[in-house]
């Protein structure tokens, strides 16, 4: 069986965030603010920032036009001081060109992904073709991913997502059968505070972890998420290999329910694409 976690995936590696940050320092501490000036804007992400105090370790930016569609991305590493990921998006009819080898395509009518193809080297000669396909329920939650390599016909993965309201409370990533276990992720969510759209979280976000925050792939959590735990099993024999565990806490949230920062604990959930640590939030309202 293919292994679909391919650790070489695993992004965003956290730089190890100062403990003794103090988020109440006047200098770098954000003040309850109003987003959305007219009540009636559409609010979307465009900047995800790692902070330390005054000081920013990673970037994930997204430009977007007057309509709030995403024209460009870029991923700055601290690391490197520099911008290691650079993407221009081109739209033809409901296709999205990402670049020479992969695209998406939208449904017309809720915008939301329906199918993501990618051309991956494997080798110095060597490619794989894989199409990934999402079902959304009527209401526009994500319910489900196919993997598909190579044209076959049956899918290699599968993803099951299940929600209490708009929250994402487990995902269920299976091999091509349907029943062979490979991940499961749980969440856990503060229903006491109400927010507006924020991130997805989807844990097996493996194939497009950078684009995901800025395009729709359904509906988002309506609470803010405190815990997420992430099993991994071998799908030979169905034994436990590991276990992520993020506790998620110090919200700030604007006067008006978006979420401006939260500081992330625990291990990097690696198909989130968020950084460890303390998190930024930053808004385009159209």
């Amino acid at each position: 069986m293919r292994n679909y976690f391919i650790f070489c995936c695993i992004f965003f590696i956290a730089i190890a965030c100062d403990k003794k940050d103090d988020l109440n320092n006047q200098e770098n501490k954000i003040v309850s603010q109003i987003i959305a000036k007219n009540p009636n804007s559409v609010c979307e992400l465009v900047v995800i920032k790692q902070i330390n105090g005054s000081n920013l370790f990673n970037r994930l930016n997204f430009k977007r036009d007057t309509s709030n569609k995403v024209l460009s991305m870029d991923y700055f590493d601290s690391t490197t001081n520099t911008i290691d990921i650079k993407t221009d998006f081109y739209y033809i009819g409901d296709t999205i060109k990402i670049n020479a080898n992969s695209w998406m395509l939208k449904n017309p009518q809720t915008n939301n992904i329906v199918k993501y193809f990618v051309k991956e080297k494997i080798s110095d000669t060597a490619w794989d073709d894989i199409v990934y396909e999402y079902d959304y329920d009527l209401s526009g939650k994500l319910t489900r991913k196919l993997i598909y390599y190579n044209q076959i016909t049956s899918p290699d993965y599968i993803t099951n997502y299940s929600y209490d309201g708009n929250n994402l409370v487990k995902s269920e990533l299976l091999a091509g059968n349907g029943v062979t276990k490979i991940m499961q992720t749980d969440y856990q969510y503060d229903l006491s505070i109400r927010i507006k759209p924020w991130i997805y979280l989807y844990s097996d976000a493996f194939e497009n972890y950078k684009l995901i925050q800025g395009f729709s792939f359904g509906k988002k959590a309506m609470n803010p998420v405190k815990q997420i735990t992430t099993k991994v099993y071998d799908a030979n024999n169905g034994n436990l290999m590991d276990t992520w565990l993020t506790s998620y806490k110090g919200y700030i949230v604007s006067s008006d329910q978006y979420v401006l920062q939260v500081t992330t604990e625990g291990d990097n959930q690696q198909g989130i694409g968020l950084f460890l640590g303390t998190i930024r939030f930053e808004y385009s309202c159209k």
